[in-house]
Parts: structure tokens; sequence; C-alpha cells
């Protein structure tokens, strides 16, 4: 990887991490950023859980969103979603440790397609996400 794009890529992770208020609201850790993917991780607590005393599907969506905003953003141009779409695989329960890892599967000139799978700590996978973005010609 090259200085500018590790420059870019910095200044996203900075730029999301600061002003995406939902990643210390949550308590969410980003591991990592790489051009086209971004690995995010939290811990399940007690505000997290729904009535059924499971992780809420909102929570795990929002890890993964996160996920999917830094990835979709790393190029260096202003990329917001246009479509989501998740299925909940099993649940998470309090005290897990969930990580998110966005992929992207295409990048065009004005969409990126992503996949992002959210594991709990013993690998097993949480939910499935396909997501696309619209990239403007805005650059971060």
């Amino acid at each position: 990887m090259n200085g500018a794009t590790q420059e870019v890529i910095e200044r996203v992770k900075n730029l999301i991490n600061e002003n995406d208020r939902l990643i210390s609201l949550f308590g969410m850790k980003i591991e990592k950023v790489e051009p086209g993917s971004a690995v995010v991780s939290m811990k399940v607590k007690e505000e997290h859980l729904n009535a059924a005393r499971l992780c809420h599907g909102a929570t795990i969506y929002a890890l993964a969103d996160v996920a999917f905003a830094l990835a979709c953003n790393s190029h260096g141009r202003q990329a917001l979603a246009l479509e989501v779409g998740i299925n909940y695989l099993r649940p998470a329960k309090l005290g897990e440790e969930l990580r998110a890892v966005a992929e992207e599967e295409n990048l065009g000139n004005t969409t990126g397609v992503y996949c992002i799978r959210v594991f709990n700590q013993e690998g097993k996978k949480v939910a499935f996400l396909k997501a696309t973005a619209y990239r403007f010609e805005r650059s971060l």
C-alpha cells in the first residue's frame, strides 16, 4: 500500500470514528481498515439486549453498518448506503465479543457492492449482510 493510500485510509478512519456517534455509544472498536475492507468489534453489554435478553438485531446491524461505512469510504470518495439486506443466523448473547468483517465484492465508478459478516468470539457466524453503496464525486 502506498503512502497516499494509507493517508486517505487514516483520514477516512478518523473522520468516521470522530463523527459517527454510535461507535462510542455502542463501545465499538475499529480494528482494521484497508482499501475496500474493514473490521469492527464490540462486546455485547446489558444495554444492547432486547426483551428476550439477547443482543438486539439493531445492535448487530449497527456494528455491520459501521464496518460497511469504513470499507465503502476507504477509497477516499464519500459513499452512502443504497440498499442493505441482513440475515440473522444465530443469536448473540450478553458478554459475547462480536466482530464485523466487511469486504468489497465489486467497485464501480458510482456503486460498490459489499459483503459484511458478523462473527462471535468462537468464529460462529451471527449475521450476513449484502450492501450496495452509492459513490459520490466528493472526496473525503
